[in-house]
């Protein structure tokens, strides 16, 4: 009996160690990813901004593009996480959006909503790939 419940404990605490140390070696891997500018130029806020034509990108309720004024240059994979400091990581953003998005790492779905949500209103010889990453050193 004693042994069942330790086997039922081990196993659960076996696995959040794994995970720890997965989590700390990734973190570790991303730290030395980080793109040593952190700031968009004005050239690329403007750009974004033109491409976004002044309104938010980012997804809100059913995969819909939010409707408020974009007050905000994002990167869409985050810098902290080694996003590149590029026009095409870029993200024009309004204040809530940013906010509630955070340093979360955007899934590959959303990655493909955005792409496909730019499709409707930049120009058909523009690109619009979206995030990107430093390579590792």
């Amino acid at each position: 009996m004693a042994a069942d419940v330790l086997a039922a404990v081990m196993l659960p605490g076996a696995i959040a160690v794994v995970l720890i140390i997965a989590a700390a070696v990734i973190n570790a891997r991303d730290v030395r990813r980080r793109d040593p500018v952190r700031r968009f130029t004005r050239q690329q806020r403007r750009a974004g901004m033109a491409r976004a034509g002044g309104v938010c990108e980012m997804e809100t309720g059913f995969g819909r593009r939010c409707s408020r004024a974009a007050e905000h240059g994002d990167h869409f994979y985050p810098w902290s996480k080694g996003g590149s400091t590029s026009l095409q990581n870029f993200v024009a953003a309004c204040g809530r959006c940013n906010c509630a998005k955070g340093a979360r790492i955007p899934s590959p779905g959303q990655q493909l909503r955005l792409e496909r949500r730019r499709r409707t209103y930049v120009p058909l010889d523009a690109a619009v790939a979206v995030g990107e990453r430093q390579p590792l050193p």
